[in-house]
């Protein structure tokens, strides 16, 4: 069985190879400053298309035939290096250090054990394997994000069905089908509380108004006043949980599972 010590902390910035998808056959790639993962995508599209992931690492969506992607990444370095630091700049501030777990917006030491356990006055979480770690966080997140979502749908006059917990790659939350059945992603754990709040408000505004209208934003204002400094700051911690190493394993196991 996977224990916590082989899920190792790698360095933020080491030689990576350039992918190209499908085989995942790398060609190695060297730079001579800052170091950084490119994968290609051959699709049958006209023209390239690049983009920077939070964690720095570079995608590239590229003709199919001899589209020469060492070439389209060397134009690109100066754009590429504006992006990475821009990332660099939304995560700045809310981070932890590498071998630790962002949750409720601060670093907890993830410690193998026999059993589960987090110890929240020392911030500490305990775990056999990443497939316990992940259950057990889940477990939680479900006590925690019932409890706000309950207050919150009490206040607003709004009700709704399940409250499923899921492993988002893309979105906070989700509001969906006719039930009114909620799916929060259990990266909410990583927040402080009050952006966790600002998401179940966000999501259950939507029983009210469906889309993003005037009228959507002005009954997320009535129960959160200060969304757009919230919106700003979850798009600061997409990038540092897209970053941190056990948000990271999590992720990876949850696609290795489909």
């Amino acid at each position: 069985m996977e224990n916590l010590c082989k899920t190792c902390i790698e360095p933020a910035r080491k030689p990576l190879p350039l992918i190209t998808l499908p085989g995942k056959q790398p060609t190695l790639v060297n730079h001579a400053a800052d170091e950084y993962r490119v994968i290609v995508t051959r699709k049958p599209v006209r023209n390239a298309r690049m983009r920077v992931m939070p964690d720095g690492t570079v995608r590239i969506t590229a003709p199919k035939g001899g589209f020469d992607t060492t070439a389209f990444v060397a134009e690109k370095t100066d754009w590429i290096a504006a992006r990475q630091a821009e990332m660099n700049r939304m995560a700045a501030g809310c981070t932890t250090p590498a071998d630790q777990m962002l949750l409720l917006g601060t670093g907890y030491t993830v410690r193998e054990g026999d059993s589960c356990h987090t110890d929240h006055h020392q911030h500490v979480i305990i775990a056999p394997n990443p497939a316990a770690l992940r259950a057990h966080l889940t477990a939680d997140f479900r006590t925690l994000i019932t409890a706000s979502v309950t207050a919150r749908a009490e206040e607003m006059g709004v009700s709704y069905g399940r409250c499923s917990i899921r492993m988002q790659k893309t979105r906070w939350g989700g509001s969906c089908s006719s039930a009114g059945n909620l799916n929060m992603n259990l990266r909410l754990y990583a927040l402080p509380i009050h952006l966790r709040d600002y998401v179940v408000v966000h999501e259950l505004a939507h029983r009210k108004e469906l889309n993003h209208s005037p009228a959507f934003w002005s009954e997320v204002a009535a129960y959160y006043p200060a969304y757009r400094n919230a919106e700003a700051d979850l798009r600061r911690y997409w990038v540092a949980i897209e970053r941190n190493h056990w948000w990271s394993a999590l992720q990876e196991q949850n696609r290795g599972e489909r």
